[in-house]
């Protein structure tokens, strides 16, 4: 019996090692972890040389082969943990905690499909995007009739993935347990999504676009643009998904290391800040010292991406995260949020230094040009600041920091408002004297 296993394990072993050298050179197909690399990726429209091929040569499968293998009958599923009682039968009851763990991870698996829907169609436009600019100004009847073919097909195509994989994720919000809002908060944004792409579509097949050439390249433009930032809200509904299902089943830890950061600014990602903020709480940092948090947002960065496009918009981004990172302390956890949002925490600060440090960040970024060949630009910034609690867990902190940053949204802009414990309120500070400054992109 001992021979036959160490048979086994040793040929299990060979083809693991095989597989991986095939993955290493080239030749092994996506998986379901690059799917979502992929994913936090190309999340913004930009991506390395590498990320690149390996879009390209995902975009050209249909969706279920790059989940080849893992969307299998639950009970053949297995638990990252070891099971409380080795008997399987008992294994599989309902009661059984790794139960919900299983259907936790098929649950995961929808929202993969959406996602990897979503890349899809951001390769496709995106090649479309860059091609009307390149011609803007000189549009050509050709340029346009190309473009729009390959708009509708791309906006028909992502149409019937993007339903598919709802009616899927839809099919299993019941199986989410305690997440369930969270699953009807996602299938609402999935129902908005595919109506975007319905009114895409209409305009798209009744608007007249060859009378005007240099109009249709604007008004192609605008319809790609609102296709772009449809995916993006669904895609951060999608990662807080993600994260929500990793923390329910306490292994946010175990999230692959290269999901940790953000390709495009070098700083944390979502998924890295939360991993890090988990691992601060298991270390009762918040109990042993004094922290504060900043959530930063750029006003009105969409209509950057809207005038300049992607490309100008990521170099925005990168100056503005190196700017803040080179202004935070060597022990702060600085990350990049979601697409144009900052998350700065503070260990040993407290809250009247956090707001000083944030009111000068806005104010630095109020005096600040971004010039673009012949063009310039001015961004602002939104910010919320609060205390961390000994009682907060860190679900509560980042939930307390969204609430009064959406408050100081509402009241205006261009405002850093601090969370007294009770409520947001805004910031009156004085003038901390930042200089004009003019940043070429």
């Amino acid at each position: 019996m001992t021979l036959v296993v160490l048979t086994l394990g040793i040929a299990v072993l060979n083809l693991a090692v095989g597989y991986a050298a095939a993955v290493l050179l080239g030749f092994g197909p996506p998986t379901l972890r690059d799917a979502w690399t992929a994913l936090v990726f190309s999340r913004w429209g930009r991506v390395g040389k590498e990320d690149s091929l390996w879009l390209r040569k995902a975009a050209a499968q249909p969706i279920e082969a790059l989940l080849d293998g893992f969307e299998t009958d639950i009970t053949e599923l297995q638990p990252d943990v070891e099971p409380y009682d080795e008997d399987l039968a008992e294994l599989l009851q309902p009661d059984q905690p790794e139960y919900w763990d299983l259907n936790e991870k098929y649950v995961e698996t929808s929202i993969l499909k959406l996602n990897i829907a979503m890349i899809k169609s951001g390769l496709r436009t995106q090649e479309i995007d860059m091609r009307l600019r390149a011609v803007a100004g000189r549009t050509d009847l050709e340029t346009i009739r190309r473009s729009l073919e390959e708009l509708k097909e791309d906006c028909q195509r992502y149409l019937e993935q993007q339903r598919e994989a709802a009616e899927r994720f839809a099919a299993r919000i019941s199986e989410l347990g305690e997440l369930r809002s969270l699953g009807e908060e996602i299938e609402l944004a999935n129902l908005e999504q595919a109506a975007q792409l319905e009114t895409t579509l209409s305009n798209l097949q009744h608007m007249d676009f060859e009378s005007d050439l240099e109009a249709a390249n604007r008004r192609l433009l605008s319809e790609i643009h609102n296709l772009r930032v449809a995916r993006h809200w669904l895609r951060d509904m999608q990662e807080a998904a993600f994260l929500a299902v990793a923390r329910y089943e306490g292994r946010l830890e175990n999230i692959e290391r290269q999901l940790w950061h953000d390709p495009l600014t070098r700083l944390r990602s979502r998924i890295g800040l939360e991993v890090a903020l988990a691992e601060w709480w298991k270390q009762s940092r918040h109990q042993t010292r004094q922290i504060s948090g900043l959530l930063l947002d750029l006003d009105g960065f969409g209509k950057v991406n809207e005038k300049y496009g992607s490309l100008i918009g990521d170099r925005v981004l990168v100056h503005v995260a190196d700017w803040i990172k080179k202004n935070s302390s060597p022990a702060d956890l600085v990350g990049r949020f979601a697409g144009e949002c900052f998350l700065v925490m503070m260990p040993d600060v407290g809250p009247r230094a956090a707001i000083k440090h944030a009111e000068l960040l806005r104010q630095t970024l109020e005096k600040m040009t971004f010039r673009t060949g012949e063009e310039s630009f001015r961004l602002t910034l939104t910010g919320a600041v609060v205390e961390v609690r000994p009682e907060d867990s860190d679900e509560q902190v980042l939930r307390r920091l969204q609430e009064t940053l959406r408050e100081a949204k509402r009241t205006g802009r261009n405002r850093i408002f601090f969370h007294n414990g009770r409520q947001a309120e805004p910031v009156e500070a004085p003038n901390l004297g930042a200089q004009e400054c003019e940043i070429i992109l």
